[in-house]
């Protein structure tokens, strides 16, 4: 299919974040709850991840409930930590692009097909992405997650996917994810998704297109 827009995931999908289990970021977890009286070492990663919001803002109301914390001041601290953590992977050269990225994101912008990116990192994540590796001039749309109440409308949630969607104004559209909440985001949202399968994850729900990276897609969709 010939499709007018495509959006993409960022970490996993073109930037390799996702690096020695994500070490970085729950260092950067640990750092902030520090700063709340909680101790993290008493805390499983899971129960982190429950904290940073990547279970959705209801798991982090009740995460933080039981510590009798205010959830929008614990997330917004964490968000802040985490995006500090990740502008110095990105300085050292621990991030980079995954070097199909590039060639990917070249020929979808050479077909003048409108690109996008949404990801459930915090918008300044993205913001610093775009900056560091120049991206800015490949994408007419990115989003990342802006606030507490945003939290809410993250991935599997198809809000985000099908604001792109308005905002890019061509259609049909595709999504390219990582995860199997990116491929329900994509059903959600009512459009074509594509997994990126750089883990050999097991997905219970069917993506169009499944393969190993970015250029594999491209050969797929007859764009590389």
């Amino acid at each position: 299919m010939k499709y007018g827009s495509v959006i993409l995931d960022m970490d996993g999908v073109i930037l390799n974040s996702l690096v020695e289990n994500e070490d970085w970021k729950f260092s950067a977890v640990e750092k902030a709850l520090n700063e709340t009286g909680i101790n993290p070492e008493r805390l499983s990663r899971r129960e982190m991840e429950f904290f940073l919001g990547d279970h959705g803002r209801e798991k982090c109301i009740e995460a933080c409930k039981k510590y009798d914390l205010d959830p929008g001041n614990v997330w917004k601290l964490i968000a802040e930590t985490t995006s500090l953590a990740r502008i110095q992977q990105v300085k050292s050269g621990d991030f980079r692009l995954y070097s199909d990225a590039r060639v990917f994101l070249d020929a979808v912008h050479r077909e003048d097909r409108k690109l996008g990116l949404i990801s459930n990192a915090p918008e300044s994540a993205v913001e610093t992405t775009m900056k560091f590796f120049e991206l800015k001039a490949y994408f007419d749309f990115y989003r990342g997650v802006e606030s507490f109440s945003d939290l809410k409308l993250r991935k599997p949630h198809p809000d985000h996917i099908q604001i792109a969607e308005a905002e890019l104004k061509q259609r049909p559209s595709l999504y390219i994810g990582d995860k199997e909440s990116d491929i329900e985001a994509a059903k959600n949202a009512g459009i074509d998704a594509a997994l990126v399968n750089r883990s050999n994850i097991k997905c219970s729900v069917r993506p169009e297109y499944e393969v190993d990276d970015l250029e594999d897609l491209g050969r797929r969709l007859e764009i590389v």
